[in-house]
């Protein structure tokens, strides 16, 4: 299917949503969404870094605007979602494939042009103050594009990883933001192959953690999305195959062949500095 209208949706609190604010989204590339209070449309499409495809089947719900934890440095991390209507008595939001939350967050709506009405709808509810709408220009202001999945907005919130993806590349956000890249795994020349390639396939969900001293900070995996699989049967070279609830973790066979494996960790000391580090301590 290609686009489609909706009726008027009353509101994106969730303690005054109707049985009218129902939406089915199922199959469409676009919709377009009219909001009362704000009386225009906006844009809406299930779109996941530069990917932009229909949405998957069931992607029926309602829209809601979910605000800032106040766990966040900084109060601009509300998102609107989709919560779908299931069994559940509580129901889920609608999920990209990646396994990450499908979500409009606020810095876009406050920055794109095809979340006006949007915009204007979480004012009129009182949803947003000023003073997030700020935050969000100053912050955000300097940035072509936003992809949800690749902003962090808490040290612990969960992001996607491809196990076929040599940099991880994150948009870290505090009382200002910078990006951040981190490379995780490389291509290796794996036994008797002519060029080098991955040795496993798969994505995970994954945090960073901090240390309790907060000298240091690892990645453990939380979830796997998709199966891991790996490339070389045998393999033990120093990507170490991940598994939920573990750390990010390498062999290092210089030191011995049988060297046990050892977390990979960023060193949060300001003195001994890396970009990566400088990024993620907006998050501290």
């Amino acid at each position: 299917m290609g686009s489609c209208r909706n009726s008027v949706i009353t509101s994106l609190r969730p303690e005054n949503l109707k049985s009218s604010d129902f939406v089915d989204l199922s199959g469409i590339s676009t919709s377009y969404l009219a909001f009362g209070l704000s009386g225009r449309d906006a844009v809406f499409q299930y779109k996941f870094s530069k990917a932009k495809v229909p949405f998957p089947g069931r992607a029926w719900g309602y829209l809601y605007y979910r605000p800032s934890s106040a766990w966040t440095p900084v109060l601009v991390a509300g998102s609107v979602r989709l919560r779908i209507n299931s069994d559940d008595a509580h129901g889920s939001d609608l999920l990209l494939p990646n396994g990450l939350p499908w979500q409009i967050i606020l810095p876009q709506i406050v920055l794109r042009r095809q979340y006006k009405s949007l915009y204007r709808e979480l004012l009129e509810e009182g949803l947003v103050s000023k003073s997030e709408v700020w935050t969000c220009k100053n912050v955000f202001g300097w940035q072509r594009a936003l992809y949800p999945e690749t902003v962090l907005f808490s040290l612990d919130q969960l992001f996607s990883i491809s196990m076929q993806q040599t940099d991880l590349r994150l948009t870290i956000v505090g009382r200002s933001s910078r990006g951040m890249r981190l490379a995780l795994f490389t291509k290796q020349r794996l036994f008797g192959d002519p060029a080098p390639r991955y040795p496993f396939k798969g994505r995970i969900l994954a945090r960073f953690e901090l240390s309790p001293d907060k000298g240091l900070v690892f990645m453990r995996f939380v979830k796997i999305v998709e199966p891991i699989v790996c490339c070389e049967p045998g393999y033990d070279g120093r990507i170490v195959a991940p598994t939920e609830g573990e750390l990010l973790s390498y062999r290092d066979h210089r030191m011995s062949p049988s060297a046990l494996p050892a977390p990979w960790s960023l060193n949060m000391d300001p003195e001994k500095s890396t970009q990566a580090a400088d990024a993620l301590r907006l998050l501290m």
